[in-house]
């Protein structure tokens, strides 16, 4: 499996901080969604609680990511959790 941080963009605009996850050909889809919902949970301890963002989940079929529905999507927040993913991914 590999993990990339990035910054996405949602539906409407508004950065997302993301952790894209790839997994080999073949990668059953519960291991895929496994490694998203722990990933996730991993992001909600790491986040201070001063923080209003939402962690959300995004799965295909050997693929996924993990990324961050901003609650104010200003630039401060926005680096705030892109520097959070970045701490966790190593």
């Amino acid at each position: 499996m590999t993990k990339s941080v990035s910054q996405g963009e949602s539906r409407y605009g508004t950065p997302e901080p993301q952790i894209a996850l790839r997994f080999p050909k073949g990668t059953s889809y519960r291991v895929v969604k496994a490694a998203l919902h722990k990933l996730a949970a991993e992001i909600e301890l790491s986040t201070p609680a001063s923080e209003r963002w939402c962690v959300s989940t995004e799965d295909e079929s050997e693929s996924g990511r993990v990324y961050l529905e901003l609650a104010d999507a200003t630039p401060a927040e926005t680096a705030r959790g892109m520097a959070l993913l970045t701490k966790l991914v190593g």
